[in-house]
């Protein structure tokens, strides 16, 4: 068997695969003993007919296909174990020549793992934004917790007021008569939150327990339901109850009733050390995304769309997952966006590339630096693991240890690939500047 490479653009290759008559026959008599027992000749027990009598009732290449079938595979993977390419898609398939007594060559075209010419990544100059959390960010990040913990309690008032909890009877019509899904009873609804049409829920306001209201409004053209969209309705609604939050107070018991604090400074204290810490793992994430920006931006890699395709597949995935954890049907969230699943996928393209250059950046970096993770550096970052885990019983602490020693080589890269990162940013030009926090959203 020989084998030629092409490179071809966007780190695709094409390999032409020539094999010669006496492999080509081989595969014959292996199509052959494996369909013989299924075919019946006039003066032979069924599966007891030689080929060539076969071949003289049904034509020569009666088994030349189930032959191809045998190669195809065959061929390709040792084509690949000889040239060490990296197929990163399956690839297409084109017979170019077959012929009993000759041989036969086939041609593979498939997408390769890119190469990168590796750009300048040592001396880089890049900002590092210094965010300084301010008592302001603390307030607002424990009066977020004071509302989630907040009690819904029987409004003293008695009309709606915005923010109000109102428990509602609706019935809705469309060209004067009721539609699917349209009526609903002792819903919950936040006044303020738009969580219903807009305009639904400001004209609530002012009106009273017990009261009954015609309002109007107006379907969004990008509603998901596309027999009401862009339709006027009118809503017959009902106020039945009316509540509003409670918020519990802030001092000392709020704070022990939140976690292991004693005093309210204490849980102020620890709200700041978290806002710190997490200032500070976005700060170190903007600059090694700067960096890996720059390196990209002086290197050269062509990025095959197989690849681009596969990556982005994941995001969405993950990104559907996520929409799943929080309640909310996938199908249901691509109707009420008006996208089909592949233009969502489509959306994911660009940070898809961006990871694939940044994880082969990495690799190169790793490559030219011979940077390695130590048996030892793993062991610790096991152990790690097993003390966030707290206090375990011997059994369940066995199993968690056993799973993450089954976890070692992900560890291990994921330790590499931390060093690489700590190596880029030790070797760049950094200065510190002054970065306004973006607001703790108290919600």
């Amino acid at each position: 068997m020989s084998t030629n490479v092409e490179r071809l653009e966007n780190s695709r290759v094409k390999l032409t695969v020539t094999i010669d008559s006496d492999t080509l026959e081989k595969a014959i008599d292996e199509a052959y003993r494996k369909n013989v027992k299924k075919i019946n000749i006039p003066g032979f027990r069924k599966g007891k007919a030689p080929k060539n009598i076969i071949e003289l009732n049904y034509g020569p290449n009666v088994f030349l296909e189930d032959a191809i079938d045998i190669l195809l595979p065959k061929v390709y993977q040792e084509s690949i174990d000889e040239t060490e390419i990296q197929p990163v898609d399956q690839p297409s398939v084109d017979i170019e020549r077959i012929e009993r007594g000759e041989g036969a060559t086939f041609a593979f075209e498939v997408d390769v793992y890119p190469k990168i010419e590796l750009g300048e990544y040592k001396g880089l100059a890049v900002e590092r934004e210094i965010v300084k959390i301010t008592d302001e960010d603390v307030e607002n990040v424990l009066k977020g917790q004071q509302s989630r913990n907040a009690q819904l309690v029987v409004a003293e008032h008695s009309e709606v007021q915005e923010g109000d909890f109102a428990i509602i009877d609706y019935v809705g019509y469309v060209d004067g008569k009721p539609f699917s899904g349209g009526a609903g009873e002792n819903q919950d609804l936040e006044i303020g939150s738009g969580r219903f049409i807009p305009g639904f829920e400001e004209q609530l306001i002012g009106l009273g327990v017990g009261e009954t209201k015609e309002i109007e409004v107006t379907f969004p053209e990008e509603y998901h339901s596309k027999e009401l969209a862009g339709k006027e309705a009118t809503f017959k609604v009902t106020i039945k109850e009316l509540k509003e939050r409670s918020l519990p107070d802030l001092d000392d018991e709020f704070a022990k009733d939140l976690g292991d604090f004693d005093t309210l400074d204490e849980l102020k204290a620890d709200i700041r050390k978290n806002l710190e810490d997490d200032a500070s793992r976005r700060t170190t994430e903007q600059v090694e995304n700067k960096l890996l920006e720059q390196i990209a931006e002086k290197s050269t890699v062509e990025i095959p769309q197989s690849m681009i395709d596969h990556q982005a597949m994941h995001l969405l995935d993950y990104f559907l997952e996520n929409v799943q954890r929080q309640g909310l049907n996938p199908e249901q969230y691509l109707q009420m966006t008006g996208q089909t699943k592949e233009e969502l996928r489509a959306e994911f393209e660009p940070q898809a590339k961006t990871q694939i250059i940044n994880d082969l950046i990495i690799e190169a970096v790793n490559r030219q630096e011979g940077i390695s993770v130590s048996d030892e550096e793993v062991n610790d970052q096991i152990e790690e693991y097993m003390s966030n885990s707290g206090e375990l019983e011997p059994e369940m602490e066995k199993t968690m240890r056993d799973y993450w020693n089954s976890q070692r080589k992900g560890i291990e890269m994921s330790i590499e690939r931390k060093k690489v990162l700590d190596f880029i940013v030790e070797q760049a030009q950094i200065t510190d500047v002054e970065a306004a926090v973006e607001p703790a959203e108290t919600e």
